[in-house]
């Protein structure tokens, strides 16, 4: 299987060479016969050292206004303005409840409205009638063009509550223009139906530490837990070991969901704080997705293997695990870069992650990787990687190293990715078109988004026989660039 891999990642070097150095106006379908010989061609090779011919950077940009620092949020992102709202205000929970994990009073409770061009933040307390869900952290959400979708999210389960206690089991259909005319009114306007449109409480929906997607009006949440009380250590939640499948309709009484279906699968699904992939499939465009990393597994460690899921805008999801690959770095929930090289034969989706928790580590000559020791599992990742994918089958990873820049600390765990609207593919609002990225031969760098809060650790393990290293929310925000490499 090694060998296999090899040979398809050598494939895979060639031809980003050949699409890197093609003016953006050649990369079209004409012509795909001289693609396909030299694909043929490298499967014989058996040369598959190569570095990633599109390199990462991230520079921290210089704030002239406040901007909150928050961990686990939702994001949404509309008309150059940013919408930020649940989440966390410290940074990594305690371990040993001294002082007591996921407190009420170090949840975001404030709507974020972030203005980065004319430098400005707007924020009010989130309303009273969805307190307690807007505040929520590791929620699910979607963003399709205007509309936020948001569900679910480890809160609390009354006023009382000093502590995250409870899963929330509520749905929410958000119009993100008329929320930021909410937010920066002060709540004065328009009215908080015209904001949150559609609102939903089932048993189904009560899922935290997972992901959601949309597609031709189907909901799935993939993934996460059902955490129903406050943090204990060595206390799981209900894992779903699902993707649940949904739809809304109307009746007499409001809105509420339909066509439920559950597809479990307890050792491929049994996941939580991944990485969730948007993928475009060679159907037509139709949307795909692949679950990177996730925990825990039954020796407490993350998951290597992807797992590829296709069907979704047909209703009927199908799960297949990738047998070959095992992921090394960056495998726990982080800020990432969906993004896409179309236009020709050979379509293939770029997955970029950054930092997080990683199962290798930059050895201390930071010349290679390397794994840790047991007690020093998991460490945070000062590291940048790329997945190359078909969407169904096959991933390549690549680690950005020295003489490549690193990311500037341990950072990214609970991140978010906001990508410059321009450069989107299609009607996405998450994956980048890098033809966009790349027009016109321009090798970079290129500004392509920022990366927005998290967890900041000043060490890769915090925890030490003085006892724990303080993590933070990360205060900074990052611009991130990509360039194109000379890979020859």
């Amino acid at each position: 299987m090694k060998n296999q891999l090899s040979l398809w990642t050598g494939a895979l070097a060639s031809l980003l060479m050949i699409w890197a150095c093609t003016p953006t106006s050649q990369q079209e379908p004409e012509g795909d016969q001289p693609f396909q010989a030299q694909l043929e061609k490298l499967k014989s090779s058996t040369d598959s050292v190569y570095t990633d011919f599109i390199q990462m950077t991230l520079v921290a940009h210089t704030l002239n206004f406040y901007l909150p620092a928050i961990q686990s949020p939702v994001m949404g992102n509309v008309n150059g303005l940013w919408v930020l709202l649940g989440g966390r205000k410290s940074g990594l929970h305690s371990m040993d409840q001294d002082p007591p994990s996921f407190q009420t009073l170090q949840a975001n409770d404030s709507i974020w409205v972030i203005d980065l061009d004319n430098n400005q933040s707007y924020g009010i307390p989130a309303p009273a009638p969805y307190f307690k869900y807007l505040t929520a952290s590791s929620q699910q959400y979607f963003q399709d063009g205007n509309t936020l979708y948001v569900s679910g999210g480890f809160t609390f389960r009354d006023s009382t509550s000093q502590v995250s206690n409870w899963t929330s089991d509520a749905f929410m259909e958000i119009d993100l223009p008329s929320l930021i005319q909410y937010v920066q009114s002060n709540g004065s306007q328009p009215a908080l139906e015209s904001v949150v449109t559609k609102f939903i409480q089932d048993p189904f929906l009560q899922v935290t530490g997972g992901e959601m997607m949309v597609s031709n009006g189907n909901f799935y949440l993939i993934g996460g837990q059902n955490y129903d009380s406050a943090y204990m250590p060595q206390k799981e939640g209900k894992y779903t070991n699902a993707i649940r499948k949904f739809e809304l309709i109307q009746g007499n009484l409001g809105w509420g969901i339909t066509d439920t279906l559950s597809v479990i699968d307890p050792v491929n699904l049994h996941r939580r704080d991944f990485n969730l992939a948007e993928v475009l499939l060679p159907d037509q465009d139709s949307l795909g997705a692949v679950i990177y990393g996730g925990v825990f597994t039954d020796q407490d460690m993350a998951y290597q293997s992807p797992v590829y899921i296709t069907g979704l805008g047909a209703g009927n999801p199908t799960v297949q695990l990738d047998s070959q690959l095992l992921q090394q770095v960056n495998l726990y929930s982080s800020a990432k870069i969906n993004s896409f090289l179309g236009n020709w034969p050979y379509r293939m989706n770029r997955i970029a992650l950054f930092g997080g928790i990683t199962y290798q580590a930059l050895s201390k000559d930071s010349s290679s990787l390397e794994i840790p020791p047991a007690s020093l599992a998991l460490p945070f990742s000062n590291l940048m990687s790329s997945l190359y994918t078909d969407g169904v089958q096959e991933s390549v990873e690549l680690v950005q190293l020295p003489p490549n820049s690193l990311l500037p600390g341990y950072l990214g765990a609970n991140a978010v990715f906001i990508p410059v609207t321009s450069y989107l593919y299609g009607n996405s609002s998450t994956i980048l078109d890098l033809n966009k990225v790349f027009s016109n031969t321009n090798p970079g760098p290129v500004l392509v988004g920022f990366i927005y809060g998290g967890i900041l650790s000043p060490a890769p393990n915090t925890f030490t026989p003085r006892g724990p290293r303080v993590t933070q929310p990360n205060p900074v925000l990052y611009e991130v660039y990509m360039s194109l490499k000379d890979v020859h």
